[in-house]
């Protein structure tokens, strides 16, 4: 493993070694977890319109017909 330092803002610290302490690891296994499962997970979407985006383009849309259900989604 290779150590290094960190600065985080005050009062963090504290929440993060509550944390560990509720889970039962220390605060450096908390944080290794913790960006573990971070790096695992799927990206979140940043545009807005991605899910409907290619809606129109279908040959076999009923897009006009659901409009309120897709939008409101």
């Amino acid at each position: 493993m290779i150590k290094f330092q960190i600065t985080v803002p005050e009062g963090q610290l504290s929440e993060w070694k509550r944390s560990a302490e509720l889970n039962g690891v220390s605060v450096a296994e908390l944080i290794r977890q913790t960006m573990s499962e971070r790096l695992r997970a799927k990206p979140t979407a940043t545009d807005p319109f991605e899910s409907i985006t290619g809606l129109a383009d279908a040959l076999d849309t009923d897009l006009a017909s659901r409009v309120d259900e897709i939008l409101n989604a």
